[in-house]
């Protein structure tokens, strides 16, 4: 695989609009101030404050939009739960509440998480961002692997391109038979993947969905994907899109005012591993899009539902799923 940055183009470049499509991306690291982050900001972007506070930071850059850097102390206290439960079952000791508030003293005293949330930028502008992520490494900036603490992610959020039952459930279908290989390629964190923003689609919605054929409708896509999926914390999450679709209907099954209606899907699988010298975003992005190319090859997507299905049968896998061979070869050519 070529060492340079090459952002993948995917098959369909448009949006529900016909304008080119746009991807946000959303950043978690620690070891910067809010104040460093601003700066770095607005020296590689040219960017302007347009409002600040102690814990969130706008800047707006002009032909990309706004840029929000914000304090994550929701991801800080999830954090520290997972440590204290975890510490709990290796040593048998039941407070975990006690050991909850020990570990988020701690963490409060070591790192206080910074996330940038990047506007919509079109898929061949996405370049614009590198400066960026190695200004803020230059500085100090450290993600996942930098320390036991550190559990960050990359979100990815690529516009729909149509507003296509269909289209959708066939981007559905294909990340919920890639998943186990994205983890591997992705090599999630072990932290990451055991707190809740990163569960996996259940076998049993993935046995739902591969039954789907092209005459889906929104309203049974959106109920069954409700059924099985109530929550945010999923590693894809489409409430955002389903919420943009349907309002009243997710409305009425779920009372969060955090799910934000839009036209994409919601991705945050991928570790942040700013701290690493050859790492841009590039390689989370370009994961995401062996996800739509598979979508796009109706034929290979139903080879590969079969080798799911034959390969979940067994009591007992000891061996890799056969296909994923199949993935690393489409991710290779892709990048």
């Amino acid at each position: 695989m070529s060492n340079e940055i090459n952002y993948c183009i995917p098959a369909e470049t448009n949006n529900l609009e016909g304008k080119p499509r746009r991807v946000g991306f959303e950043l978690e690291f620690a070891d910067l101030s809010l104040q460093q982050v601003t700066d770095i900001l607005c020296e590689k972007l040219n960017g302007k404050v347009h409002s600040n506070n102690p814990a969130e930071t706008i800047v707006i850059v002009e032909g990309l939009g706004k840029f929000t850097i914000e304090l994550d102390w929701q991801f800080a206290k999830e954090t520290a739960k997972e440590r204290a439960r975890q510490h709990a079952l290796e040593y048998g000791d039941k407070k975990v509440d006690d050991h909850f508030m020990i570990w988020l003293t701690k963490l409060a005293s070591i790192v206080v998480p910074i996330e940038i949330v990047c506007p919509p930028i079109e898929i061949k502008d996405l370049t614009v961002l590198d400066g960026m992520v190695s200004a803020l490494r230059s500085a100090g900036a450290k993600g996942t692997g930098e320390s036991l603490w550190y559990a960050f992610g990359v979100h990815i959020n690529p516009e729909v391109t149509d507003n296509d039952p269909e289209k959708v459930m066939r981007t559905l279908k294909s990340y919920a038979i890639c998943q186990d290989w994205l983890l591997k390629t992705h090599q999630v964190d072990p932290i990451r993947r055991v707190t809740p923003y990163i569960d996996l689609f259940p076998k049993s919605y993935i046995n739902t969905l591969i039954t789907y054929k092209s005459n889906i409708s929104w309203t049974k896509l959106i109920e069954d994907y409700l059924e099985y999926n109530p929550t945010r914390n999923r590693a894809l999450d489409a409430l955002p899109l389903f919420k943009y679709i349907d309002q009243n209907l997710i409305d009425q099954r779920l009372d969060d005012p955090r799910i934000k209606a839009r036209p994409t899907f919601h991705y945050r699988m991928p570790n942040c591993e700013i701290e690493k010298n050859n790492w841009f975003l590039y390689k989370s992005w370009n994961v995401w899009c062996v996800i739509e190319h598979i979508a796009q090859n109706e034929q290979l997507l139903e080879q590969l539902v079969i080798e799911w299905q034959r390969y979940n049968q067994a009591l007992i896998n000891i061996k890799p799923a056969p296909w994923f061979n199949i993935l690393d070869e489409i991710y290779q050519n892709l990048s």
